[in-house]
């Protein structure tokens, strides 16, 4: 059986180059530009998780995101 998760629906501004490759990948895969906006999320939350856990076990000191990443090379 499928689980069905809850959605919301949110607005927000992204710059026009990626629209276009948001759109195309959609048109090319007959998937909606929500499945890719989703899925683009999903591992950009995992990835800062995984990023805290790594750094959590480099120094076991709690560091700022911000400083977390320019250690990293994150932008």
């Amino acid at each position: 059986m499928e689980t069905v998760m809850a959605v919301k629906i949110v607005s927000a501004t992204i710059e026009e180059e990626l629209v276009k490759k948001l759109e195309t990948l959609a048109k090319e895969t007959h998937r909606k530009k929500s499945y890719f906006v989703n899925q683009a999320l999903r591992e950009y939350f995992e990835a800062l998780k995984d990023f805290e856990v790594a750094l959590s076990r480099k120094g076991g000191k709690s560091t700022p995101l911000n400083r977390a990443k320019k250690e990293l090379g994150i932008k």
